[in-house]
């Protein structure tokens, strides 16, 4: 790109509407020296803000129509405001969009596995369930390592990261915290953790990232990547359906089995009978919590493993994306195992949305084609 201090872009949108969401570019010359640059249109109408993330930048670019350009002029930010905080503080990072609490990662030694917790919409509504990290009495007390947004699997060579029983030392230890970044437009948090097996040999590494986006409106889009290395060995994911590399479980005020919420898929799919073990490109599971319609939708890329992606996903607010465990969603027909060749690695990587309104009043299919197909961006 051409050095010059001001550059304008254009970002062109496909043959379909672009509900607004991040859009990744290249920079080059005086500009890329800078982490942040202001967005505006030639009138010098604000657009928001462009946040470097390795050797691109990363913009929340606003909705368009159907084959709509937009001009976009860049500048170095000399100051700008820190809308998504990220806070490390003794084995947990709090993470703060707005000055509104979001999440909260935890990852202490003394743990299974890491998580979040909890997940909160306007910084009030819990979309996850307390178990096990707070009782609480209008909560059932079932599967104890539902923890509220995790990433696990059961049975990875010979170990289960999923049950966490008590006589299974198996551990999903974390090495290094990588990155805890704040910004204007992103937060990012990356994490590298080793899963040891009960014998404590190491049976897979895995690197996990999620960039937490500072958006329009108070939804909140989080793209999340998870990458398994098999360095010490072949890895096996062997074929089932306990696990799942995205996982929540619902606050049970809004789960189907209450009858206050309801899972619908890409395919037009809805409730559990119909959703569990079905391929699709997304899922949303939403219910009506304090008078709010609320839900989480998660997006499988289709650059994933056996996309679109197999769901486990119960009437009781188990939801995890699982493209494994084919034989049991399959009645046996088809059989999941995988292996990761010693040296080669696996990527997944999805978009989840926690949202205000239903599945339909959120459109989630115009977010899933906005995650999958974002602008064209040029230059001028």
């Amino acid at each position: 790109m051409t050095n010059v201090l001001t550059l304008i872009l254009i970002f062109q949108a496909g043959a379909g509407e672009f509900q607004s969401g991040p859009v990744r570019f290249a920079v080059e010359g005086p500009l890329s020296e800078h982490s942040v640059l202001q967005a505006m249109t030639p009138d010098a109408t604000p657009l928001g803000y462009a946040q470097r993330d390795g050797d691109e930048y990363v913009m929340f670019a606003p909705a368009l129509k159907a084959n709509q350009k937009l001009e976009v002029r860049l500048s170095a930010a000399e100051d700008y405001p820190v809308r998504v905080l990220l806070n490390q503080s003794d084995h947990k990072i709090d993470v703060t969009i707005d000055k509104k609490p979001f999440t909260t990662y935890y990852y202490s030694r003394d743990l299974k596995k890491p998580f979040f917790f909890p997940v909160l919409l306007d910084g009030k509504y819990p979309l996850t369930r307390s178990y096990p990290m707070v009782e609480l009495p209008n909560e059932p007390h079932d599967h104890h390592h539902h923890t509220s947004w995790w990433v696990a699997y059961g049975e990875v060579n010979e170990s289960n990261y999923w049950h966490e029983s008590d006589d299974d030392a198996s551990q999903q230890r974390t090495v290094e915290i990588l990155d805890v970044i704040s910004g204007p437009v992103f937060g990012k948090l990356r994490a590298l953790n080793s899963w040891n097996g009960a014998d404590g040999e190491r049976d897979v590494t895995e690197e996990r990232e999620y960039l937490f986006y500072a958006g329009v409106g108070s939804d909140v889009v989080t793209d999340m990547r998870v990458t398994f290395t098999a360095d010490n060995g072949d890895v096996v994911f062997h074929d089932t359906k306990e696990g799942g590399v995205c996982s929540f479980r619902m606050n049970p005020a809004i789960d189907e089995k209450n009858g206050n919420g309801k899972m619908t898929n890409s395919e037009g799919q809805s409730t559990a009978a119909e959703c569990w073990g079905k391929p699709a490109k997304w899922n949303d599971y939403s219910g009506t919590l304090e008078g709010q319609n609320l839900g989480i939708a998660v997006m499988d890329h289709p650059n994933n493993l056996r996309h679109p992606t197999a769901w486990h996903i119960r009437e009781y607010g188990l939801y995890t994306a699982n493209c494994f465990g084919l034989a049991s969603f399959t009645d046996g027909k088809e059989n999941g195992d995988y292996t990761i060749k010693n040296g080669d690695s696996l990527t997944f990587n999805y978009r989840v949305l926690m949202h205000h309104g239903n599945t339909e009043e959120a459109d989630i299919e115009k977010h899933y084609k906005a995650y999958v197909d974002a602008p064209v961006v040029s230059v001028k």
